[in-house]
């Protein structure tokens, strides 16, 4: 480009040069390894909408060291409410669909800039937004447009590539401009419908941001007779959580006595940490770090992460953890009643603020009944279940 234009334009002037039937788009961080292409262009042979990603093998930032994975275990895309790429694990329906270590996977979204496409299918389809600046958001936008607008988006195991992930970023943004933010605030005005809300719950502070015109992405949109975000949640995400939704309670999770809340203390949720406390906060808008749920599935959660203690038998105190939800309840399990305690079913333990404070972590003793074991969820749906458990002495 004769100035810089950032990633996303940079690639769609790429792609108006194209003449080949096949658009590959490749980081220049990248390093393919053997036999990569043929089982990109096979599945497109297959399926003209099929848009392909390699599994992605990790290359060390500071010795360019390849660590091939054998294929026998990878993830697919996911994303959290405030914008981001996830890895999610394959759930068990996709393993039963796809029959075959090898086949094709589907996943709901894409990692970013390691994918395969029919070169006329990536205009009809809407290729890229070209209202995007510089860098963020493309890889979510044209994985909700693919799947939402009737192709499929798949990871093809028998094509590896390897790619540097970096912590950083090895360049500047204009204007310091959160380039990432803005273009996901305009897949989430064209794309999510009402469910943007739960982005704007993450991200307050972008929902006054001049984000450009998107009309003609609407249009788009509507040319292309796409199906609803609700459309795209059940039938390619269902395991997707919502805060608000199959949950029998959410909100803040108060301790009426202290006034102490359930709080993240702003831990990095990408890593396992404890649960903390601090004073409740005012309920002029969400306060994230004070937002849980406790699902239908006896979770106690907040989008990727559930509560777990693991038992130590011979501490009367211990400490609950962040970790991954697994969906198997065990070690994750909650129950609950309105307005009481909080009881982990495997230890029979109960959460409880004694002995702790704002700012420190909260833990698990006994069940004895009292104030400090007493528990009320901001907002309760219509389902209630009934618990019993034993009082220790």
């Amino acid at each position: 480009m004769p100035d810089r234009q950032g990633l996303i334009r940079a690639r769609l002037a790429g792609a108006h040069l194209a003449t080949g039937d096949v658009l590959v788009f490749l980081d220049s961080h990248c390093e393919a390894n053997e036999k990569w292409l043929e089982p990109l262009l096979q599945r497109i042979k297959e399926d003209r909408k099929a848009v392909l990603c390699p599994i992605i093998d990790v290359i060390d930032d500071k010795t360019l060291e390849y660590y091939s994975s054998n294929g026998d275990y990878f993830q697919i895309g996911g994303f959290n409410w405030n914008g981001h790429f996830t890895w999610i694990e394959i759930p068990e329906w996709e393993e039963d669909r796809k029959g075959s270590a090898i086949a094709p996977t589907r996943t709901p979204t894409m990692a970013g800039g390691l994918f395969a496409i029919d070169r006329r299918y990536f205009w009809e389809i809407g290729s890229y937004d070209s209202g995007m600046d510089i860098w963020g958001g493309e890889n979510l936008e044209m994985s909700f447009r693919v799947w939402m607008c009737g192709g499929t988006l798949e990871i093809v195991p028998c094509s590896h590539v390897g790619h540097i992930f970096r912590n950083f970023h090895p360049y500047k943004f204009p204007g310091n401009k959160d380039t990432h933010g803005i273009n996901t605030v305009r897949t989430v005005e064209v794309w999510m419908d009402q469910y943007k809300e739960y982005f704007y719950m993450h991200r307050p502070d972008l929902k006054e941001i001049d984000y450009g015109d998107i009309a003609e992405r609407q249009f788009l949109r509507q040319r292309l007779k796409c199906k609803s975000f609700q459309w795209y949640l059940e039938n390619i995400y269902p395991q997707k959580f919502i805060v608000d939704q199959n949950v029998i309670g959410f909100g803040t999770v108060r301790n009426p006595v202290t006034n102490l809340c359930l709080d993240t203390l702003n831990r990095d949720e990408d890593y396992p940490h404890a649960v903390g406390l601090f004073m409740c906060k005012s309920q002029k808008g969400v306060v994230m770090n004070q937002l849980f749920s406790l699902s239908n599935n006896f979770e106690l959660r907040r989008e990727e992460n559930c509560a777990e203690v693991n038992y130590q038998p011979q501490k009367r105190q211990m400490k609950v953890m962040m970790i991954k939800c697994h969906g198997r309840r065990e070690n994750q399990e909650w129950q609950h009643t309105k307005g009481g305690a909080l009881v982990h079913v495997a230890t029979g333990k109960c959460l409880d603020v004694t002995g702790s404070r704002a700012g420190k972590d909260v833990h698990v003793a006994p069940c004895h009944g009292g104030h400090s074991q007493i528990w009320w969820f901001e907002k309760y749906t219509d389902i209630n279940p009934q618990i019993s458990f034993k009082i220790e002495q």
